[in-house]
């Protein structure tokens, strides 16, 4: 068997996947200027913070409505047709948004981006997979995963200041509407750039793994299989939704810490997730696929526990470690699904991990907002580790011919 790629390899990668890895930077810093932004655009239009809240739940919403056709459009398909699809749409989304000023039609632009978005980040995956052989995919996942989430850090800081270049260039304040829609204008342009990498025709590697022991690519796999590995992301997704919407209040009422101290605290968070992506290919190397993904989420509990703690600094220590072992964790469930999944079906697998994860989000987060007011952080913290410890036991158990 040939060894899994870890970060001393990446130096030998592919020009497909390079092309894929520019890509996720781009499309990557795109959507980190649209999350610092959107909210501030809105507050321009009129709209207070039920509104974005609206809006935030309508994108989710598109995203489990045409979670499963999705995957099926991408099997038949194929991946790399639809992830232009998907950024295509999220670009045209962007310019109704942008156009727009009346609540139905921002309704209409975010469903359509939140579809989109969901159809180019799942086609990715199998995309991904159709370029690499096997034994790199753990390694290469996680590198994609961690430039996604490391470029966010570069996309806070540059969206932050598109504001102030764009009333400058307008001669308006930086908080009117027009300067947001210039400086959003850039989230436009840059998913057309993102583009640009995957209009050329990727060749297929010839896998192992469609030859040797294993998945045929002529099987096809029962829809419970299927969901027997998206089980994982559901939990995962339940461990998320009960924090992670919650976790710059859960800093402020616990610590008193002001806006700033929070936003460095999650700013710390977000470069240990982009750390955090890199580490899985090591582990995998030594122990394997689905042990690792089950060691590094079993790791994210123990993590998660920390923030029980009354002192500030273990509290953020924990909650670093949480976002650091499932960013690890994360690519490597994702490679040990794909390398189990015959080709044909891999874009529904992919899809029906998203919709669950989504759904499992969705649930935990209107429970722990009720938790919260009357009972606290600590039942949310206890719930959140149980999870992710639930999560490691359904990746862990899995009954695979490895």
């Amino acid at each position: 068997m040939a060894p899994i790629a870890t970060s001393a390899s990446f130096g030998r990668l592919s020009p497909p996947v390079w092309r894929i890895l520019l890509h996720s930077v781009l499309f990557g810093l795109a959507l980190s200027i649209a999350d610092l932004l959107f909210n501030f655009y809105l507050a321009s239009l009129g709209y207070a913070a039920d509104t974005a809240g609206l809006l935030s739940t309508v994108g989710r919403a598109a995203g489990m409505l045409l979670g499963l056709p999705f995957g099926m459009l991408i099997d038949r398909l194929g991946p790399q047709p639809t992830t232009l699809i998907g950024v295509i749409g999220f670009c045209g989304g962007w310019l109704i948004l942008l156009l727009a000023s009346q609540l139905g039609t921002l309704i209409i632009g975010q469903f359509i981006v939140g579809a989109s978005f969901l159809l180019a980040s799942t086609a990715l995956t199998p995309l991904l997979a159709a370029v690499t052989h096997e034994h790199e995919r753990a390694g290469i996942f996680g590198l994609n995963a961690s430039v996604t989430m490391m470029v966010g850090l570069l996309g806070s800081a540059l969206g932050g200041v598109l504001p102030s270049l764009a009333g400058t260039t307008l001669g308006v304040d930086a908080q009117e509407t027009a300067a947001y829609r210039l400086a959003l204008g850039m989230v436009v342009g840059l998913g057309v750039v993102a583009m640009l990498p995957l209009v050329r025709r990727f060749p297929v590697v010839e896998d192992a793994q469609r030859r040797g022991p294993g998945v045929a690519a002529s099987t096809r796999l029962p829809f419970s299989r299927l969901l027997r590995f998206a089980l994982a992301g559901f939990l995962l997704g339940i461990g998320g939704g009960m924090i992670l919407p919650f976790q710059n209040l859960f800093f402020r009422y616990q610590f008193g810490l002001n806006d700033s101290a929070v936003g460095m605290t999650l700013a710390i968070a977000s470069l240990g997730m982009g750390l955090g992506a890199l580490l899985g290919a090591p582990l995998t190397a030594r122990i394997g696929l689905r042990r690792s993904a089950a060691t590094l989420r079993f790791c994210a509990a123990g993590g998660v526990l920390l923030m029980l703690s009354p002192l500030l600094i273990p509290a953020i220590m924990g909650f670093f470690l949480r976002g650091l072992f499932i960013a690890a964790s994360f690519p490597q469930n994702d490679a040990l699904v794909v390398r189990h999944t015959p080709p044909p079906q891999r874009g529904l697998a992919v899809s029906l991990m998203s919709v669950l994860w989504s759904g499992g989000w969705a649930l935990a987060a209107v429970i722990s907002g009720v938790v919260q007011i009357r009972w606290g952080f600590v039942p949310i913290i206890i719930s959140v580790a149980i999870a992710y410890a639930l999560s490691a036991l359904a990746i862990i158990t899995l009954r695979l011919n490895e």
